[in-house]
């Protein structure tokens, strides 16, 4: 027997749909909304390193 559609799923779905599109379209318009600090909380220091590592060869 399958679960009912709950009313919080119901208002959830929409949202969920809306960033999802976002994202896929236009990521930018998604993180100009968020400090550059911000955007690095959670990201493994080693990747931030080696990409500032990477940019410190390119220019």
């Amino acid at each position: 027997m399958a679960m009912a559609y709950t009313l919080e799923q119901f208002i959830r779905d929409p949202h969920k749909k809306v960033i999802e599109d976002a994202i896929e379209h236009d990521p930018e318009s998604i993180l100009k909304h968020f400090d550059p600090e911000d955007r690095l909380k959670g990201l493994d220091p080693d990747l931030i390193a080696a990409w500032l590592a990477k940019q410190g060869q390119d220019h």
